[in-house]
C-alpha cells in the first residue's frame, strides 16, 4: 500500500513548523516547484484526512503558570473513563490519557506556584470519584510541547 504522505507533504510539515502562519505562497517558493494553489490543496488534505491539525498554542508560563507536573492517576476499577473525563474538563490540565500498566490515568497540569499544584492535587484530583492515588511530577526543563491546550478561564493575577 503506497504511503499517503510524501516527500513534499514532509517539506510542507517542516515549513509549517518553522512557522505555523506561513502563507501557502512562501511555501511554493521554497519548495520551487509547485503553485500556491497546489500547496492548498495538499494543506486541505493533509488537516481533512486528520494526518496534521493547525493550531495556536498557549504558552502557559506567559499566563503566569510557570509550574508543570505530571501525574500517574491510580483509579477504582471500572471508573477510568469517567474520571479521565472529568480530568479532561478541567482548566489546569493541559494532557489527559489513559494507559495500561502500572497507571491508570496520565495527566499533565500547570499552575501559578507550588502551592497552587498542592492545591490541584488535593482539592480537585482527590476530590474527583474513583481517584485512589497519585503519585506527581514536577516537569524542570520541558524540552518538546505539543499543542492542544486552550487559555483557561481564569488566570492568577501576575
Amino acid at each position: 500500500m503506497k504511503s499517503r504522505i510524501d516527500d513534499i507533504d514532509r517539506a510542507i510539515l517542516d515549513c509549517l513548523h518553522e512557522d505555523a502562519r506561513m502563507q501557502s505562497s512562501e511555501i511554493a517558493r521554497r519548495l520551487g516547484n509547485m503553485t500556491a494553489r497546489a500547496i492548498r490543496n495538499r494543506l486541505d488534505r493533509l488537516v481533512s484526512e486528520s494526518y496534521i491539525a493547525i493550531n495556536a498554542c498557549a504558552v502557559p508560563e506567559r499566563l503566569g503558570l510557570p509550574i508543570s507536573a505530571d501525574i500517574a492517576m491510580d483509579v477504582e476499577p471500572g471508573m477510568v473513563e469517567e474520571v479521565a473525563n472529568q480530568l479532561v474538563a478541567l482548566d489546569e490540565t493541559n494532557y489527559v490519557a489513559m494507559s495500561t500498566g502500572d497507571t491508570d490515568i496520565s495527566v499533565s497540569v500547570v499552575a501559578a506556584t507550588m502551592a497552587d499544584l498542592q492545591a490541584i492535587i488535593n482539592e480537585k484530583l482527590h476530590a474527583i470519584p474513583g481517584v485512589r492515588k497519585t503519585r506527581t511530577y514536577v516537569l524542570t526543563n520541558i524540552l518538546k510541547v505539543s499543542c492542544n491546550w486552550p487559555f483557561p478561564r481564569e488566570l492568577p493575577n501576575v
